[in-house]
C-alpha cells in the first residue's frame, strides 16, 4: 500500500519517516495482525454473518445480483479517486505555499561609472557590502542623502540593497521573509541563496553604454540547494534598461579666451586674456603662446594660442566633486590673426646721411655723420659700416642701417619703422676724398700762408737772429744776423712719387724765396735767401695741397740749384724711382727730369748779392756752405 506526507501530502514509501518533499517526520501507525493459515473458503451460497456492520454489508453484498454489484464497484471507484484528488490538491498546496519566491530582479544591483555614451556598467548581487565597494558612485550618493548628517554608511548601503539581503540588524530585515519564524532561518536562507547564486553578464555589453541601452542579465543557482532552504527563484532571466547616465559638461576654454594687440605694426605684442574662464578651468587648464614673448609681431600674422589640460581624461572624461567633466583634445589650439596694431610711416634712414673721412686714401677709413639728418635718425637709427678702414678712391663700402637695438619700441612708439628689418646702401670712395697724390697736377690751390703757416712764423720770429727759421743762415765764421724780413714769398714746388700708385711714400718739397736786409760785420746788406720745406705724405683734400707735418724739415742757402740738386734730384728719390713733378709759381705742373741744370735766376741772385763789399762777398761765400747745418727737424 501506499502513504501519503501528513504536512504537505506528497507519496510515500509505506516505511518512510520523514517527507522527501518537505522533510517532515511522518506520524507512527500500527503494526498489521498477525494472519493464520489460510482457511478453506466458505461457499458463497452460505454466507456466515457476525452481527458486525461490516457483516452485514457482506451478506447484502452476497445477496445482490451481478449488476447491482458492478454498480457498486463503479461508484466506490469514483469515490476512491475523489479521495485521491482532494489529497493531490491540498499537497501541492501546501508544497507552493511553503516556498519562499524571490523575483531574481530583485536580488540585482548595475551601478555605472562615467557618462552617456562611455559609461560602464557593474553588475552584482545588491547586499550592502557589494553596494559599499562596488558602486563607484556610492560615495556622492551617499554625501546627497539623509544619511550623511549621521555618517550613516551601513544605514545608506542597507536602504540600497536587496530586502532579501539586508544585514540581520536592519528594521526590515524579517519583513521580506514571509516563510521563516527566527532570525536565524533568514540568516541561513540568505547565505545560501548569496553562495548559489551567480550572474552572468556579457562584458562586452557593459561598456560604453547610453541611456536607452538595455542589459541582459541571467541567473544562475543550484535548484537543490535552494530547495533545501525553502527557496524558489522566479524571473531569472531579465532586461534592465539604461537610464538616469549624467552627460559630461564639455569644456572648451579656448572658446573663452580672447587675444588683444598693442603696439605699433611690427612690433606689436600679444596679451591673452582669460578673465571669461571659471575659476576650475583657470585651474585646469594652462594657456599659453610661443607668440607671447614676441614684441615684433605685424597686422596679418597669425599666432597660435594652446591650452593645456592638468586633468588626465580616462575613458574620454574626468570627475571632480560627483560632476563630469571633458574636452576635445583636438581643440586645444586656436589660431588668432593679428589686427590693429597702429600702421608706421616708413623712413628713409640715409635721409641727410653723410660720409666723412680719417685718413687719406689709399688709407682712408670712413664714418657716418648724422648731423645734417632728423632728430629721428640721429635718435634711434644705428649704422654699421662693412670694410670701413684701408679704402682708396673709387672703392665701395656698405653701409646698414638698423633700429637701435634699445630704442626699438621708442622708435615705434614715435609711429616710424624701417622698410624692413635692415636696410643698406652702398657708397663709393669720391675723388673729392682726402688721398695721397702721384702728380702736381691735381693740385688746384696752393696757399702758402695757410700751408706754411708755422713756418712762416719762424721767419718773422729770425730779425735780430743769425737764424732763419730756426736753422743758422750764415757761416760760424761770419758775424752775420738778419736785421729785417724784408718778404716771403712762394717759390717752385716739386713732389717726388711712386710713378704707378699714390701713397704716403711721396716727398713734397716747396721754396720760400725770403729776401732779407741782413748786418754782415757791421755792414747792411740785402741777402736773398731760399728755404727748401720737405714733407713728407702730401694729399690733396677738396683740390688743396695738404702734407703730414708731424716731420719736416726746412734747408736754407742762397743758392736754389743746389738744394734742388741735393735734395729734389737726391739719390735716395732717384733708387726709388719716383717721378718728380713741379709747379711753378702760378703756373702749369709738369714733369722734371731728375738731372737739371743749374738755376740761371738763382746765379743772378748770386752775382747782385756779390755787390757788397768785399768782406760781404766772402761772409756770402762761406754762408753759402752752411747748406747742410741749416737741415732741422720741425
Amino acid at each position: 500500500m501506499s502513504k501519503f506526507c501528513a504536512n504537505c501530502g506528497a507519496q510515500l514509501d509505506d516505511k518512510a519517516m520523514f517527507c522527501k518533499e518537505c522533510g517532515a517526520k511522518q506520524p507512527e501507525t500500527a503494526a498489521p495482525a498477525e494472519t493464520s493459515a489460510p482457511q478453506t473458503p466458505a461457499s458463497p451460497t452460505a454466507p456466515v454473518s457476525d452481527g458486525s456492520p461490516i457483516g452485514a454489508m457482506g451478506e447484502k453484498l452476497a445477496a445482490m445480483s451481478p449488476e447491482q454489484k458492478k454498480k457498486i464497484g463503479i461508484i466506490s471507484a469514483i469515490a476512491a479517486a475523489a479521495v485521491i484528488l482532494v489529497i493531490v490538491v491540498v499537497s501541492v498546496i501546501v508544497s507552493l505555499t511553503k516556498y519562499q519566491k524571490i523575483d531574481c530582479k530583485d536580488l540585482v544591483y548595475v551601478s555605472y561609472s562615467g557618462i552617456d555614451g562611455k559609461a560602464t556598467a557593474n553588475v552584482f548581487l545588491a547586499t550592502p557590502d557589494n553596494i559599499m565597494s562596488k558602486d563607484q558612485s556610492f560615495e556622492s550618493k551617499f554625501r546627497e542623502s539623509k544619511y550623511y548628517d549621521d555618517y550613516d554608511y551601513e544605514g545608506f548601503a542597507n536602504s540600497l540593497a536587496s530586502k532579501w539581503l539586508l544585514d540581520d540588524d536592519d528594521k526590515d530585515f524579517k519583513d521580506a521573509w514571509t516563510k521563516f519564524d527566527s532570525k536565524s532561518d533568514i540568516r541561513k536562507a540568505q547565505s545560501k541563496l548569496i553562495d548559489v547564486v551567480e550572474l552572468k553578464v556579457d562584458e562586452d555589453k557593459l561598456k560604453n553604454l547610453k541611456n536607452g541601452d538595455t542589459i541582459n542579465i541571467k541567473v544562475k543557482y543550484k535548484e537543490d540547494k535552494l530547495k533545501d532552504k525553502n527557496i524558489k527563484l522566479e524571473n531569472t532571466e531579465f532586461t534592465i534598461t539604461v537610464e538616469g547616465l549624467k552627460e559630461a559638461e564639455v569644456l572648451d576654454p579656448l572658446s573663452k579666451v580672447t587675444v588683444t594687440f598693442e603696439g605699433a605694426d611690427g612690433r606689436g605684442e600679444m596679451k591673452i586674456n582669460t578673465d571669461a574662464l571659471s575659476e576650475y578651468e583657470k585651474n585646469w587648464f594652462y594657456i599659453t603662446s610661443d607668440d607671447s614673448y614676441s614684441n615684433d609681431l605685424s597686422n596679418g600674422d597669425t599666432v597660435t594660442v594652446e591650452a593645456e589640460c592638468y586633468m588626465y581624461l580616462e575613458d574620454g572624461y574626468f570627475t571632480y566633486e560627483d560632476k563630469y567633466y571633458t574636452y576635445d583634445e583636438n581643440a586645444m589650439s586656436k589660431d588668432f590673426t593679428v589686427e590693429g596694431l597702429k600702421e608706421l610711416e616708413t623712413i628713409d634712414p640715409f635721409e641727410g646721411v653723410e660720409i666723412t673721412y680719417s685718413g687719406v686714401a689709399p688709407d682712408l677709413d670712413v664714418s657716418v655723420n648724422t648731423d645734417n639728418c632728423s632728430e629721428i635718425i640721429r635718435n634711434y637709427i644705428y649704422f654699421d659700416i662693412d670694410d670701413r678702414y684701408g679704402l682708396g678712391i673709387g672703392d665701395t663700402f656698405t653701409v646698414t642701417a638698423t633700429v637701435d637695438y634699445w630704442s626699438e619700441d621708442e622708435f615705434a612708439n614715435k609711429g616710424y619703422k624701417l622698410a624692413s628689418e635692415e636696410v643698406t646702401k652702398e657708397f663709393t670712395i669720391e675723388d673729392t676724398a682726402p688721398h695721397y697724390i702721384n702728380d702736381l697736377s691735381e693740385v688746384t690751390k696752393i696757399d702758402c700762408n695757410t700751408l706754411y703757416e708755422s713756418l712762416i712764423e719762424k721767419i718773422n720770429d729770425s730779425e735780430d737772429s743769425a737764424y732763419l727759421a730756426g736753422s743758422r743762415a750764415f757761416d760760424y765764421s761770419v758775424d752775420g744776423k738778419i736785421a729785417k724780413i724784408k718778404s716771403i714769398a712762394p717759390g717752385e714746388t716739386y713732389l717726388a712719387a711712386p710713378k704707378d700708385a699714390a701713397n704716403s711714400s711721396n716727398k713734397l718739397y716747396q721754396f720760400l724765396v725770403v729776401e732779407t736786409s741782413c748786418t754782415i760785420d757791421g755792414a747792411s746788406k740785402d741777402i736773398t735767401f731760399y728755404i727748401l720745406d720737405e714733407a713728407d705724405s702730401a694729399y690733396v683734400e677738396d683740390g688743396e695741397l695738404k702734407y703730414d707735418d708731424y716731420f719736416t724739415n726746412y734747408y736754407v742757402s742762397q743758392n736754389k740749384q743746389e738744394l734742388i740738386d741735393e735734395y729734389v734730384n737726391s739719390d735716395s728719390n732717384k733708387a726709388d724711382g719716383k717721378v718728380i713733378t713741379s709747379l711753378n709759381v702760378g703756373g702749369t705742373a709738369t714733369e722734371t727730369p731728375v738731372e737739371s741744370k743749374p738755376d740761371d735766376s738763382s746765379s743772378k741772385a748770386d752775382d747782385s748779392s756779390s755787390k757788397a763789399d768785399d768782406s760781404s762777398s766772402k761772409a756770402d761765400d762761406s754762408s753759402s756752405k752752411t747748406d747742410d747745418s741749416s737741415s732741422q727737424a720741425a
